[in-house]
C-alpha cells in the first residue's frame, strides 16, 4: 500500500472516529482442453473446467480489500463474510494483515475487522472441503503494521506449522493450472521473504489498480485493461474496478459495477480469459456470476 493511500485511510478513520485494535449474461466459455460440460453452481463453477486449463486463461471475480465490512463508508468495502463471497463464486481474496503478538489482525487501514487471519483460512478450508474441485486465490500483505519482512514471514509460518494450516496452502512460486489449485489456498505473496507467487511480478502478473481515479476516468482504465488481456493473454490479468477516489468505495462501485457488467454483457460478450477481476460490493448487481460466464458460459445454472 503506497503512502498516499494511507493517507486517505488515516483521513477517513479521522473523519469515521474509529479506533484500532485492542485485543450472470451471456458469455464463452474457455476452450480448454478436458473442459467439462455439466451444469454447475456459483458454489462450484470451477467443476466445468478442464485440469490443464491456466489460472490466467480464466475470469476469476474477486473481491478488494475482502475482510473490510467495518469502519464506516470511507472503509466498508463489502458487505458479505468471506465464506458468503466464495459461496457466491469469488475465487480471489484480498487479505490485508496487521502482525500484533505472533498473529495477524485483518485490517483496512487503522481499522480492525472484527476478523483474524485464522478465520479466513477456516472459511476457505471449510470452502474448500465442501467444495474440491475449487480454488482460491489469496493476496496477502501486510496492512497497519510495519514488522520487518522476516517478522511477517515469520508469523506467517506459525499458521502454516504451529496452527497447521500448511496443507490448506499452494505455495510453488508459478501460476498453476486448474487442476494443480483444486482444493488449495493460491498464495500471491505481496510481502518480501514469503513464499508462493510473487504478486506483481512483470514476468507473471499485468495489474490495473488505480484505486484514486474517480468513477469517470476509472471506467476507460477497466476497459483497457479488459480488451489487453484479451489481445495479450499469458500474464495474470488483475483489473480492479475497485476505486475509492471522491466518494466511498459503496457510492463508486454503485456506479462502476453497472457499467462493467453492460460492457461483459455487450460489446464484450465474447471476451475470454479476463483474469482477476476484485470488486467492492459484487452482490449487489450480479456482477460475479457475469465473469464465471466468461470462463464457463452456459454451464452456470
Amino acid at each position: 500500500m503506497g503512502l498516499d493511500r494511507r493517507g486517505f485511510l488515516k483521513g477517513a478513520a479521522a473523519l469515521a472516529g474509529a479506533g484500532m485494535l485492542a485485543g450472470a449474461g451471456a458469455g464463452s466459455a474457455v476452450a480448454a482442453p478436458g473442459r467439462r460440460t455439466a451444469t454447475v453452481s456459483a458454489q462450484n463453477w470451477l467443476a466445468a473446467v478442464g485440469d490443464a486449463t491456466p489460472i490466467q486463461r480464466l475470469s476469476i471475480p474477486g473481491t478488494h480489500d475482502s475482510g473490510a465490512r467495518h469502519g464506516g463508508p470511507w472503509v466498508e468495502c463489502q458487505n458479505t463474510s468471506v465464506a458468503e463471497q466464495l459461496a457466491s463464486g469469488i475465487r480471489y481474496l484480498d487479505v490485508r494483515c496487521r502482525a500484533i503478538d505472533d498473529v495477524f489482525a485483518i485490517h483496512h487501514g487503522a481499522f480492525y475487522q472484527e476478523l483474524m487471519f485464522g478465520d479466513v483460512l477456516n472459511a476457505c478450508r471449510d470452502f474448500l472441503a465442501a467444495q474440491p474441485s475449487e480454488t482460491v486465490l489469496m493476496r496477502v500483505q501486510q496492512e497497519y503494521s510495519e514488522v520487518a519482512a522476516e517478522e511477517f514471514r515469520r508469523i506467517f509460518d506459525l499458521y502454516l506449522d504451529t496452527k497447521g494450516y500448511r496443507p490448506l496452502f499452494r505455495l510453488d512460486g508459478g501460476l498453476p493450472t486448474v487442476g494443480e489449485a483444486r482444493g488449495r489456498v493460491v498464495l500471491l505473496a505481496d510481502a518480501d521473504a514469503m513464499p508462493g507467487v510473487r504478486y506483481g511480478a512483470p514476468e507473471l502478473f499485468d495489474i490495473q489498480d488505480d484505486y484514486m481515479t474517480e468513477p469517470l476516468g476509472k471506467f476507460p482504465k477497466i476497459e483497457a485493461e479488459f480488451r489487453k488481456a484479451v489481445a495479450e493473454p499469458g500474464k495474470l490479468f488483475v483489473n480492479h474496478v475497485s476505486t475509492a477516489a471522491l466518494l466511498p468505495p459503496r457510492s463508486n462501485a454503485d456506479r462502476l459495477n453497472p457499467k462493467v457488467k453492460s460492457l461483459l454483457e455487450g460489446e464484450g460478450a465474447d471476451w475470454q480469459g479476463l483474469g482477476v477481476v476484485p470488486m467492492d460490493f459484487p452482490n449487489e448487481n450480479g456482477l460475479a456470476e457475469t465473469l464465471i460466464r466468461h470462463s464457463i458460459g452456459d454451464a452456470l445454472a
